[in-house]
């Protein structure tokens, strides 16, 4: 189901969390809102779930104003940091409680999600009982319980080690396609949004600084926020605008255009991150394959890149 907010502005005293805001979230796909902390992500939620009302703007999910109508009544469920599981329920009781409170049948319901997010047996235990990726698939399965057409997702993979998260990460993608449920995840993990969404909105102090799908947001940012929040890039500021270059776009070696001393080098495991600083006092960063022989600290070389790689970015 879609989702479209109009003007959207939301102040919590002299703090603005969102600035007449405009998105658009298309039925069945999955969107990642990526920012960082005070960027507006989870007021964005909150309002659009009902939790919280809107100062200005319009909300509307499948072509419906959703002014006045409370959480209960809306058309989306969302899913907490926490995932906010009752300890005392146990995990059948949990995926069922939205089940029974919207009095809908819930045994043969609540089986076949368990058996969706891979808990088929695990209906007798308690959350205390469960590890943490566990515990965030039994919130999911809640959350998807009474078909929710759209499913707000407050940074659901946080609490997770990056090892479960990567895991429970492609377990989420997978869920969303085969249910169809449009997402809308909160998240200021750039690897997470990166590798989950089919689009990536970015947003800075309550606005929309970009959106498309993850490929192009990455290859071509539009402002210098995009640029340096998604990845990492160098900012080249010339009289004739202002640029950005991706690291791994920099060449480094004995010719080139711009002479630079190297003041870092670090080991990624996939790849190598080197920092060099110009005589202008400039540092620019380049990323190297894991194989390669990065250069040693102290080294003087020569930067180079390819016009085709400089992007111009809004002002």
């Amino acid at each position: 189901m879609s989702l479209r907010v109009e003007g959207l502005s939301k102040r919590f005293g002299a703090i603005t969390a969102l600035d007449g805001l405009e998105l658009e979230v298309r039925a069945g796909e999955f969107l990642a809102l990526l920012g960082g902390s005070g960027s507006g992500k989870s007021t964005l939620l909150r309002l659009v779930a009902g939790f919280e009302a809107p100062d200005a703007g319009r909300i509307t999910i499948g072509g419906r104003d959703m002014a006045g109508l409370p959480p209960q009544r809306r058309p989306c469920a969302m899913m907490f940091q926490s995932y906010a599981l009752f300890p005392h329920m146990s995990v059948a009781q949990n995926i069922g409680y939205g089940l029974r409170r919207a009095g809908m049948p819930e045994r043969v319901r609540v089986e076949e999600l368990l058996a969706l997010v891979g808990l088929a047996g695990y209906g007798a235990r308690r959350p205390a009982q469960l590890s943490g990726g566990q515990q965030q698939r039994v919130a999911l399965a809640r959350a998807l319980a009474t078909r929710p057409p759209l499913l707000l997702l407050d940074e659901p993979l946080a609490a997770l080690d990056a090892g479960l998260r990567a895991q429970t990460g492609a377990e989420l993608r997978r869920l969303q396609r085969e249910t169809g449920t449009s997402f809308v995840m909160v998240t200021h993990d750039q690897a997470e949004a990166l590798g989950l969404a089919d689009r990536i909105a970015l947003l800075a102090h309550g606005r929309l600084e970009q959106i498309g799908p993850p490929r192009e947001v990455y290859a071509s940012p539009a402002t210098r926020f995009v640029a340096e929040f998604l990845g990492a890039a160098n900012v080249l500021e010339t009289a004739q605008g202002v640029f950005a270059l991706r690291p791994e776009r920099l060449r480094l070696g004995s010719l080139g255009r711009l002479a630079a001393t190297v003041t870092q080098v670090a080991f990624r495991g996939d790849d190598w991150s080197v920092a060099c600083v110009t005589a202008a006092g400039q540092t620019w960063r380049a990323t190297l394959p894991g194989d390669a022989t990065p250069p040693v600290p102290d080294t003087q070389l020569m930067l180079d890149w390819d016009d085709a790689a400089m992007v111009r970015l809004r002002a």
